[in-house]
């Protein structure tokens, strides 16, 4: 049997000053402030990505060539945070500017157009799935209107949501937002949490410059990444909009099992005096419609995969950063994944994304049939090419 790798975690951005004629043209002077001082840090700060492969943030060429040597056929691409090759306006995951509602919306809007572009340059645009940004929380109209272009535009991979609006603004709970849900269903667009892109608001932001901070903050990242989960789920928003696909992200997949049980203790105790009532357990919802895409995936965690959902878990190599698996994603996949059956290697690894995303194997046939891995890999045969 051979298995067709599909990424649930990469990331693209362009080198910085490429951005300038993406972004509006009102918007361009403070731009040019945005990314001096971007590039400033980053120079403090040191490059993230690893040594070699930091062009194929940006580069399509270098970039096909790094995936082929991972035998990687199809990948969901997911924005760089922060620093000059991030979405315009943001900075190490948070806005610029918070209070600029307008300005935020501006740098994604940016980012969605270069990634469009971006992905129309590859040589097979079906394998690249880009993510497109949505931020206009405070205008639910144009968070829609986005979404739309998104679509048009070829950004098939869905969108990505901050794990709650920034400012002042209400929770994903809240009714103002039931026209992005809807959109995203009637297009087919998953909704995703990104680990490395939580809201950076509020005390989080603050204690992250004190002692201990950024040890807090990876502590805490995956939690608040998680929470569209119960926002999204006992709102109703899940029941309403059955065919709507939610998506976590390089937050790991071992606390799924845990929180499911803790909501469906609350459901069985509580349910009956909630508003709204839910005609399933939140279990149920999970199985029907949302999935993890676990990178960094360990033996603990596919030791857990029946109860997580053998046909919710996708992997992922959260390319090209250096605390992903590239450039050692075959050694990682023996250490998570050796020993599983046939028929769920299969969905772990591609086929449950290929499912999730509507990715068209048939017509990637030509590109999967160098680069597919097939069961004497995970035998211990010698197909580390």
């Amino acid at each position: 049997m051979s298995f067709c790798l599909i990424s649930s975690d990469c990331h693209a951005g362009a080198d910085g000053a490429s951005y300038r004629s993406y972004v509006d043209p009102p918007y361009r002077e403070r731009f040019d402030e945005y990314l001096q001082l971007a590039s400033m840090m980053g120079k403090k700060q040191g490059a993230e990505e690893l040594e070699g492969a930091e062009a194929s943030l940006w580069d399509m060429g270098t970039r096909v060539k790094y995936l082929d040597a991972e035998r990687v056929v199809a990948e969901v691409i997911f924005p760089q945070p922060g620093g000059p090759s991030g979405p315009p306006f943001y900075m190490a995951g948070h806005s610029y500017d918070v209070a600029d509602q307008e300005l935020t919306a501006a740098g994604t809007r940016a980012y969605n157009r270069w990634l469009a572009d971006f992905v129309s340059s590859a040589p097979e645009p079906a394998r690249h799935l880009g993510v497109a940004q949505i931020t206009q929380y405070h205008d639910v109209d144009a968070a829609v209107a986005e979404v739309r272009w998104a679509r048009e535009a070829g950004l098939t991979g869905g969108i990505l949501l901050r794990s709650q609006p920034e400012g002042d603004l209400p929770g994903f709970n809240d009714l103002r937002y039931e026209p992005l849900w809807a959109v995203c269903e009637e297009l087919d667009m998953p909704i995703h949490t990104h680990g490395g892109e939580v809201t950076l608001n509020g005390g989080l932001a603050e204690s992250f410059m004190r002692p201990g901070g950024p040890a807090i903050f990876f502590t805490e990242v995956t939690w608040f990444g998680h929470r569209p989960l119960w926002y999204l789920l006992w709102s109703g928003v899940l029941d309403r909009h059955p065919n709507l696909k939610l998506v976590f992200t390089e937050q790991f997949a071992d606390w799924v099992p845990d929180v499911l049980w803790r909501m469906d203790s609350i459901h069985e105790r509580f349910g009956a005096f909630l508003e709204p009532k839910l005609e399933l357990r939140p279990s149920e919802y999970w199985y029907r419609q949302c999935f993890v895409g676990s990178s960094l995936m360990s033996r603990r965690e596919t030791d857990r995969r029946h109860e997580i959902g053998v046909e919710n878990i996708m992997w992922g190599t959260d390319f090209p950063h250096d605390e992903g698996t590239f450039p050692e994603s075959n050694r990682k996949l023996h250490e998570a994944l050796d020993g599983l059956p046939e028929d769920e290697l299969a969905l772990i690894l591609g086929g449950n994304a290929a499912r999730v995303y509507g990715i068209d194997l048939d017509r990637l046939a030509p590109v999967a049939a160098d680069l597919t891995i097939d069961d004497d890999f995970f035998a211990g045969g010698d197909d580390d090419r």
